[in-house]
């Protein structure tokens, strides 16, 4: 059994699928789910300090393998590639940046540099919403997919097996992002709600690359952007006028609104995914804590799982979930 149909739950069911393994998936969308609000970009280059992201070889070659197969599977066009443009606002700025392109690191990521700002590759965007859908139909006409609340009180305890409103589960996989605070489940670990909005507007920009400068501006069609996101320490929604400003501020274009999206994300103390099986409940597994990267992180976070699961195979001690227990 699958709990939640976010990120996390549907890139763990496609690996259950792939892996030719019966599942269910038990799912009622939250109206503050962080898949909601999700831009969906992902990019090596990340924060305010431009961090190159954790692990980001394998994360990357792991999430165009699995989105293109999933693709292929449903005939359906999910993720696209796009550059990312960085604009300077001066000289300081472009030393900052020729010295990181001084390490093998960041260099490789660099299209181009000149004074306006920098290019970046190996990136783009998954369409989240279409992602979600359509895996959900998916796996709704396969039967494997049930519309309702999950009520932890149903959830029975046996000696090899669980069992959930008269059916037997083998695993329990909890993917259920902030929610897990009130399901409480995984007492030893602490959840952070991180909330947000993201944008949908009209504006004739004319730029092809995501922009990125304290915002993301993605193109996603014709004269039309999705910008995001927010970040606040909250679960609150704050609503769209920072991002309306922050994209006046930075484009000098005129724009239309025309929709606002919120959503909660679920962090960890050290903004790494959780990992694992329950320290006291033997087959109950968490996968949580994706923040703002699931697109990149929920790919590789669930064939570690999966392989974990049904092959014994270890767990990387950055998101395992026991760096909560020593």
């Amino acid at each position: 059994m699958i709990v939640g149909q976010g990120l996390s739950g549907t890139c763990f069911a496609w690996r259950s699928y792939f892996g030719n393994k019966t599942f269910k998936i038990i799912d009622k969308e939250n109206s503050f789910s962080a898949s909601k609000a999700s831009v969906g970009i992902y990019n090596p280059i990340t924060g305010r300090k431009y961090n190159v992201t954790w692990n980001v070889d394998k994360l990357f070659y792991e999430l165009k393998c699995f989105y293109k197969k999933v693709e292929k599977k449903l005939n359906q066009k999910l993720l696209y590639e796009k550059n990312i443009f960085r604009p300077f606002k001066g000289n300081n700025e472009v030393n900052d940046w020729n010295i990181r392109l001084a390490s093998k690191k960041y260099l490789k990521f660099c299209e181009k540099i000149n004074d306006d700002g920098v290019l970046t590759n190996t990136s783009g965007y998954l369409d989240v919403n279409k992602f979600l859908l359509s895996s959900k139909k998916y796996f709704d006409n396969l039967r494997r997919y049930k519309s309702e609340n999950f009520d932890v009180t149903k959830l029975k305890i046996k000696k090899n097996y669980f069992s959930y409103k008269n059916e037997e589960f083998k695993y329990v996989i909890m993917c259920t992002g902030i929610s897990e605070k009130k399901i409480n489940l995984f007492k030893d670990i602490k959840l952070n709600g991180v909330s947000g909005n993201s944008i949908i507007v009209k504006s004739k920009i004319g730029n092809d690359s995501i922009i990125n400068k304290g915002i993301n501006i993605l193109p996603i069609k014709k004269n039309v952007y999705h910008i995001g996101s927010t970040y606040y320490h909250n679960m609150k929604d704050e609503g769209p006028d920072e991002l309306v400003s922050k994209t006046k501020n930075l484009i000098k274009e005129d724009i239309s609104l025309i929709d606002s999206k919120f959503g909660i994300r679920s962090t960890s103390k050290d903004r790494r995914p959780i990992i694992g099986e329950h320290n006291k409940i033997k087959k109950l597994f968490i996968m949580n804590a994706m923040g703002s990267k699931g697109v990149s992180q929920a790919p590789y976070c669930s064939k570690k799982l999966f392989n974990y699961i049904n092959e014994d195979k270890n767990i990387d001690k950055e998101i395992n979930i026991d760096r909560y227990r020593s």
